[in-house]
């Protein structure tokens, strides 16, 4: 898998811990090991074992039964795992893909496409915006098969 921004390889589990703990930090002002736990569905001891991983890359900075925070880097890879999700997403809605799908198909995609993909993705979503014409003949298309 390429790397993205500039960070070291990742798997698409850690990227989603890192997400994980963006989000409950952005949200809740703190993220525990049992918020993760809840949040993606998996046991504590396999959040605690993902946890002391991402320690030990750098990601983050996690003190037990204090809490963690993202380090510089690992807010890097989180806000772009963000991002990544979020162009797609949109695109997948631009060009009229149900919104179940949608959500399935921006996870599995989320992980594994190249940074220069998502910026060239992201121009043509900032266009299809800006040309709402354009647009509609893309979909009116779309639909005619």
């Amino acid at each position: 898998m390429p790397s993205h921004e500039g960070a070291v390889e990742n798997t698409p589990r850690s990227e989603d811990y890192l997400e994980t703990v963006y989000h409950l930090i952005k949200d809740r002002g703190h993220a525990t090991t049992s918020d993760i736990s809840t949040a993606l569905e998996v046991r504590p001891p396999t959040v605690s074992n993902m946890i002391g991983k991402l320690a030990a890359k750098g990601y983050l900075e996690y003190r037990p039964y204090h809490g963690m925070k993202l380090t510089p880097i690992g807010e890097r890879v989180a806000k772009s795992v963000i991002r990544r999700h979020q162009v797609i997403a949109e695109f997948m809605s631009m060009i009229g893909v149900d919104d179940q799908t949608a959500f399935e198909d921006t996870e599995g995609i989320e992980h594994h496409v190249h940074s220069t993909t998502i910026r060239r993705l992201e121009r043509l979503v900032q266009y299809l915006r800006a040309h709402p014409e354009t647009l509609k003949t893309i979909v009116k298309y779309l639909e005619s098969d």
